[in-house]
């Protein structure tokens, strides 16, 4: 396993004799499908046996761990696939190097990347994202991660028994960064999806976007770098890319406007190539952006939907969260049931979706209202109170 360089697969295939066979029954409905970040498998017992609960027919993981010393010196991609007995695999993205800067919990030795899982067969890619942050080989000590790679997704093309093949993504974006640092990852996903939606139109593309740069995140530079830093106040950045990415769709034009519109200069506004690639094409999250949190850190005052699970073409049955406690990992786990859809919910979705990105508008507006009105108010409580003292002393003084 130490030949796993960045950019390349492991693959497993830990099925037996639980292989579905290819003209067998046909598949029940709806699947189970999970988006989980599993914490670089700190706790690995907890995770497979919350897993071997949740018994899926698609995994979508991130953060797993190959021979590092902070989580044992396992290949948990091979653990995973060996207990749950799938077929699978593990996209590299870093080499974490073993550094004296890195304390004993968080300690390399190996590699680390996403993963897919699955009880059927699959082929397997990987996208190299064409918009990095960081260089992380000249940049990881000074992040406290020394490591060497590259941010990638992998893509599994999932063949379900007598049904329509199913595109799937595995991301984890770049959490050392802000709003801006992260709109390249996402639209380089956006434009493979589109470019993938006419042969394989049913997708799911999931992932820990690290959506967090709001609240707190903002007073620090690290986790919330760039213009939009202070320019997106009012909203958090799962709002802000519901009002500006995501309810963008080819009907409004090939190229966005919106987020063209979002800069506040001409010489800080996103490339032309950047700006058509971020048309939505028909991806839907059914948990609530706002209320759906995944992540909660530093007692409360970091929390976020950091995770996703965009549908394509997929209606879904029912969708829940999963290890809601944080007991296994510090994200939360996202499980939905799906059925096969017609063309025609694409257009149900995109309603849905612009419907929520208006309603998201009208509570930002909202929000800045009343921060205005309470200033405002402080304002002038603040000067009445310093004229009263002048009187006072006025009339002490006669």
């Amino acid at each position: 396993m130490d030949s796993a360089l960045p950019g390349q697969l492991v693959t497993y295939d830990c099925r037996g004799e639980c292989v579905p066979e290819v003209g067998g029954a046909e598949i029940p409905l709806p699947l189970r499908v999970v988006q989980w970040n599993i914490e670089r498998g700190y706790k690995l017992e907890a995770v497979i046996a919350a897993l071997e609960k949740l018994d899926a027919d698609i995994l979508c993981l991130q953060e797993i761990d190959i021979g590092n010393e902070r989580s044992g010196g396992q290949d948990h991609g091979r653990i995973i696939a060996e207990r749950l007995k799938l077929n699978g695999g593990v996209a590299i993205e870093f080499q974490e190097l073993r550094s004296p800067c890195r304390d004993p919990g968080q300690q390399g030795g190996g590699v680390h990347g996403n993963a897919i899982f699955s009880r059927f067969d699959m082929r397997l890619r990987v996208i190299d994202h064409a918009h990095q942050p960081y260089d992380w080989a000249r940049d990881g000590v000074l992040l406290g991660e020394p490591r060497i790679g590259r941010r990638c997704t992998l893509v599994a093309e999932i063949f379900v028994p007598k049904r329509p093949a199913v595109l799937a993504y595995s991301a984890h974006f770049e959490c050392f960064t802000g709003i801006v640092g992260r709109v390249g990852q996402l639209c380089d996903l956006l434009q493979d999806s589109r470019e993938q939606a006419a042969s394989v139109p049913h997708q799911l593309v999931f992932g820990d976007l690290n959506t967090f740069a709001h609240s707190l995140a903002r007073l620090s530079p690290k986790y919330a770098q760039g213009w939009f830093r202070f320019r997106s106040l009012g909203m958090s950045e799962p709002e802000w890319w519901v009002q500006n990415i995501l309810s963008w769709y080819p009907p409004d034009g090939c190229v966005n406007q919106r987020l063209r519109d979002s800069s506040p200069t001409d010489a800080q506004r996103f490339p032309p190539e950047l700006l058509r690639a971020a048309v939505n094409p028909g991806w839907w999250d059914p948990f609530d952006t706002v209320r759906d949190v995944t992540i909660s850190n530093h007692a409360g005052w970091m929390t976020a939907k950091a995770d996703w699970a965009f549908v394509r073409q997929f209606r879904v049955v029912r969708h829940w969260m999963a290890n809601r406690d944080y007991a296994a990992s510090d994200h939360r786990c996202l499980v939905l049931e799906v059925d096969y859809a017609h063309t025609d919910v694409l257009d149900e979705h995109m309603r849905l979706t612009k419907h929520t990105a208006r309603d998201l508008d009208r509570r930002r507006r909202s929000r800045l209202w009343t921060w205005c009105t309470l200033a405002a108010a402080t304002a002038l409580s603040w000067a009445a109170l310093r004229i009263a003292r002048a009187s006072t002393g006025s009339r002490v003084l006669a």
